[in-house]
Parts: C-alpha cells; sequence; structure tokens
C-alpha cells in the first residue's frame, strides 16, 4: 500500500516538462501519471491556473482534471491562515495566480483529514516545490504548518523510482 501523496506545486510540474521532456522521459511520465491516475498526485485548481497558458502542461493539465482539486471552506480557511504567517505566498509572481497558499492548505488539510481517520493505512500529504528555503518559500510554511516537502527529485526518491 502507498504511503505518502503529493501535492504539487506548479513549479514542479513546471520543472518536469523543462527538465524531462517526456520524448526523452516516457517512463518518468508514465510514473507520474500513475500518481495521477492513483489520486497519489494532485494539486489544487490555482495551479492550474498558472500553468494555463504553458503550450505543453495545459494540454496535458486539462487531459487530468481530476488532478486538480476544487476548494472546499476548510481548505480556504487554512489558506487565509497560511497567507497572514507568509504574506508573500499570496502575491502573483512569474504566474498569473497565487498558488501557494492553497498548496500548503491543500496538504495540510488532507493530512489533518487522514490523521482523524479511524482507518488503517493513513497516507501522509507531502508537497512538491522546486522553491527554495527563503523565509517566505512555501518549504518555510510546510514546516511552520508540519508539511513534509520535497523537490521532484525527492518525489522520485520517495517512490525509489530507477531509471
Amino acid at each position: 500500500m502507498a504511503s505518502h501523496s503529493y501535492c504539487a506545486d506548479a513549479s514542479s510540474l513546471l520543472k518536469l516538462k523543462q527538465d524531462f521532456p517526456r520524448p526523452s522521459f516516457p517512463t518518468l511520465w508514465d510514473r507520474v501519471e500513475r500518481l495521477v491516475a492513483d489520486e497519489r498526485l494532485f494539486a489544487p485548481e490555482e495551479v492550474l491556473k498558472e500553468i494555463e497558458n504553458d503550450d505543453v502542461l495545459a494540454p496535458w493539465a486539462k487531459q487530468r482534471k481530476r488532478m486538480f482539486r476544487a476548494m472546499n471552506e476548510e481548505i480556504w480557511e487554512v489558506a487565509r491562515v497560511v497567507t497572514k504567517q507568509f504574506p508573500s505566498l499570496a502575491k502573483p509572481g512569474k504566474f498569473s495566480a497565487a498558488a501557494d497558499p492553497f498548496v500548503v492548505a491543500l496538504a495540510r488539510c488532507v493530512n489533518v483529514s487522514q490523521a482523524s481517520s479511524l482507518f488503517e493505512g493513513n497516507i501522509e500529504c507531502i508537497v512538491v516545490t522546486e522553491e527554495g528555503g527563503g523565509a517566505q518559500q512555501i518549504p518555510a510554511a510546510c514546516l511552520a504548518f508540519g508539511v513534509k516537502c520535497v523537490n521532484l527529485v525527492g518525489l522520485i526518491q520517495r517512490e525509489g523510482w530507477k531509471f
């Protein structure tokens, strides 16, 4: 049984596209798509808004709409708290939207929901981002909210994938 799920930031999806193009890394893409199909890799719908103008990722993402989760009131509330503590996460930067607080909030809410479950085999949600460790970046917010955070290579290592 899987032990992790992953909440992706746009930066990791862009890294996948830029550094690991599908024609050269088809097995990696197949494995990423298996995570999506198994509902172990997902992102807030705000991430879809950030990549909607990317000529490679937008069509790929639109074919995998189930990957992008709608935000409920609980996630919105956690995102507000994240934004209050880390205001720069809510400022649009390179992209048109500001999905970062929602990435952290979605992972946090998944973990809280899992922790309160009476069922065995809970799956920890880990944020996947390429952001550095600056004080106002996703990894710092993850640390503050008790959410593990890795980059794309970290996901590959956690999954034990070998190429």
